[in-house]
């Protein structure tokens, strides 16, 4: 029965890679296919839909500015993972301090679980938003929007534990195709025309944007939340310290860094930066630029300053889908979300087995590692009903606390990419300033963000 199980999959997963398209992105996966799929999810698509939605093309040059960044974070972690064969918890836990393995660890655990949180309820949200509703709210939440979480739940722990490293890899990357396409199909729309390219252009140039107010209410979107957000999705801790477990998981050795490297550019570099950027501008040309109170209205938003659900978000495809746009995007939502969760859930299991000392290896006969990868992603999504807020914002606030750590996790890898024992993949003088640059500029806006706490 088990080889019959693996014959099916490994099938499956040969004609996928016959199919057009798909063919061409399954023979870029590893592990930074597998990052780059689970970083295009539900909190990279608030943040940055939502930074076009609600600043324009003003914040543009942050999901420009991170790319190179997480590039070469990612490369580094890689290296040492590939060339120690050695956990990053137990590195950091033996060689450092164990204060700092769990000084670290603790709070990504709380974080993550908010994150997986955030992902579920987009999930929902989406399912509800695929047949042109809002989820209930208040008073009317009860058995039909539990039911829901718990049928997306069980599908989610199924397909995710139930399959394989390399199974997995080729499920993102052609979800991570099908996302990408929606979104660049509206933002070359909107580039037609010109004048596009001039505020295009001043969205290069840093700054951060006055705080807009919501139109009705009393509230206002804040920019520098929204420049905390989008660099919080990008530096995640968990995935930064994590993707050493992924390569050596994926079997890669020595002699693959340097083609590593390249895959790194490819699926993190270009896909995922290209997809960054066209968000922004997908929402900038089709929701900021429509949306002005004096246009459409869709479930009684009229101005880019309301949106804040996933329906009415859905509007960014109109130009691509027409009336079919809020229902495409909720889908597309859905499967952005699964990646994220699957991806987040992976990671945590690496950190939880290597602090607990347990093989961390995802291997069928691993059955630790299944069970505590399914309650990461069963336990967290089975609660997040309770958290009551808008799935999009929800998202943003996961990835404003990803940013707290970030700056630590940089410096634990610029401390293991320059040990000796590397040899000639330890670290050049160009990583280490951009390493440091990434640490510099991570902890530069989570200190300016705790001056605003208390300003």
């Amino acid at each position: 029965m088990a080889t019959a199980i693996t014959h099916s999959r490994s099938s499956t997963g040969e004609g996928l890679a016959r199919v057009p398209f798909i063919g061409f992105f399954t023979r870029l996966v590893g592990p930074a296919a597998l990052t780059a799929a689970g970083m295009i999810g539900a909190g990279a698509v608030a943040t940055r839909l939502l930074a076009g939605a609600w600043f324009g093309f003003d914040l543009l040059w942050v999901a420009l500015y991170v790319v190179p960044m997480v590039v070469f974070t990612l490369d580094s972690a890689s290296r040492v993972g590939v060339l120690t064969g050695r956990g990053m918890f137990e590195m950091i836990r033996t060689d450092i301090g164990a204060w700092v393995a769990w000084f670290i660890f603790a709070p990504t655990l709380l974080v993550n679980v908010i994150v997986n949180m955030s992902q579920m309820s987009a999930m929902v949200e989406g399912a509800y938003g695929a047949f042109g509703l809002l989820p209930p709210a208040g008073a009317d939440r009860g058995m039909g929007l539990a039911l829901v979480t718990v049928v997306l739940t069980a599908v989610t722990v199924a397909a995710a534990v139930f399959g394989g490293y390399k199974r997995i890899e080729k499920i993102m990357t052609a979800l991570l195709l099908v996302i990408l396409v929606c979104f660049i199909v509206v933002a070359v729309k909107g580039l037609l025309d010109w004048r596009t390219w001039l505020s295009l252009g001043s969205g290069l140039v840093p700054q951060i944007p006055p705080d807009l107010p919501v139109m009705g209410t009393d509230r206002t979107r804040n920019g520098f939340t929204q420049i905390l957000a989008i660099a919080g999705q990008a530096l995640p801790p968990s995935v930064l310290l994590a993707y050493g477990y992924l390569a050596t998981n994926s079997g890669q050795r020595a002699v693959d860094v340097r083609a590593a490297f390249w895959k790194t550019v490819q699926n993190l570099g270009i896909i995922w930066g290209l997809f960054s950027v066209v968000v922004i501008v997908a929402g900038a040309t089709a929701l900021h630029a429509v949306y002005t109170g004096a246009g459409p209205s869709y479930l009684g938003v009229s101005h880019y300053s309301q949106i804040e659900s996933i329906p009415v978000a859905g509007q960014v495809l109109g130009p691509a889908l027409g009336f079919l746009a809020p229902r495409f995007f909720s889908l597309g939502l859905i499967a952005a979300a699964f990646t994220t969760l699957i991806s987040v859930s992976l990671t945590m299991t690496y950190f939880c087995l290597d602090m607990a000392r347990r093989d961390w290896r995802f291997t069928k006969e691993n059955k630790l590692f299944q069970l505590t990868f399914a309650l990461w992603i069963a336990v967290p999504a089975l609660i997040a009903p309770f958290w009551q807020l808008p799935a999009l914002l929800k998202a943003i606030i996961a990835m404003v606390g990803n940013l707290v750590l970030a700056p630590v996790a940089v410096l634990v890898i610029l401390y293991f990419v320059n040990r000796s024992s590397l040899g000639e993949y330890r670290a050049g003088a160009g990583r280490n300033v951009v390493l440091a640059t990434t640490a510099l500029f991570a902890l530069a806006l989570v200190a300016y963000g705790i001056r605003g706490l208390f300003a």
